[in-house]
């Protein structure tokens, strides 16, 4: 929204005229889908100060920074359970989902410990949103840029890893305005040794036969395992049939 304001306020040679429209509606309430932007942008319009062209390219532009924010408003559980293994398996539908009902021959002691199935790979998806989390308010509010992201040193947090119930594990960055993919199998997750408890209990604590765990890695950390969208299917097979 920043980025936006400043394209915006760009057009405004006289900023007395910017700044008094500022003190009117800055604290006016104003309900969706009318904001403040909105009413700057129809000013320049009233104005000819733009054009329609223009404002269809500010439109475009502001679309392309935020494509991904959407998923910054979705539930926590929403977004953690399904978006990601959902998101995936429409890159690319030969995974098959990992249910009783569709490996009770393949994998006959499946119990919900992975996501995914392909070539007798065990795969389970993970995301995790940037954001700042020096800020208060929405978590679309402090949703990063790629840009801002790498800028912060932000470290992505992966949670409920269970090394020993997959092979491989696909990570997702997201930013609002790209998605970052990480492949890596659980013997390289094992070998970061980022690994750390997570839960401290008789099944899943440190020695139990099913330990779970999280970690929280940086871009820079995580560039070994670092793998373009459209190579994710081969990445897996490349790693899989090697564990």
């Amino acid at each position: 929204m920043k980025i936006l304001n400043n394209v915006i306020d760009s057009y405004f040679t006289d900023k007395n005229v910017l700044q008094e429209i500022c003190n009117k509606y800055s604290t006016t309430q104003l309900l969706f889908p009318f904001s403040l932007e909105n009413i700057k942008l129809s000013y320049l319009l009233s104005k000819n100060i733009i054009d329609f062209d223009k404002y269809i390219n500010i439109l475009s532009e502001y679309h392309l920074r935020n494509k991904y924010l959407y998923l910054f408003d979705m539930a926590p559980r929403t977004f953690g359970q399904t978006w990601g293994e959902t998101h995936i398996r429409k890159l690319f539908p030969e995974f098959l989902q990992a249910t009783k009902e569709n490996l009770n021959t393949l994998y006959p002691n499946f119990d919900g410990e992975f996501d995914l199935w392909i070539d007798g790979i065990r795969v389970e998806v993970k995301a995790c949103r940037a954001n700042s989390t020096n800020e208060t308010g929405a978590l679309a509010s402090r949703a990063y840029t790629h840009s801002e992201a790498k800028e912060k040193q932000f470290k992505y947090h992966y949670q409920q890893l269970k090394p020993s119930c997959c092979d491989i594990f696909i990570w997702i960055g997201v930013c609002k305005d790209e998605l970052i993919y990480w492949v890596l199998t659980s013997e390289e997750l094992q070998q970061t040794n980022k690994l750390g408890s997570q839960h401290r209990n008789e099944n899943t604590g440190t020695g139990a036969a099913v330990f779970e765990g999280q970690v929280f890695m940086t871009e820079e950390e995580l560039i070994p395992f670092l793998t373009p969208e459209k190579d994710i299917l081969n990445k897996i097979k490349e790693k899989g049939n090697k564990s």
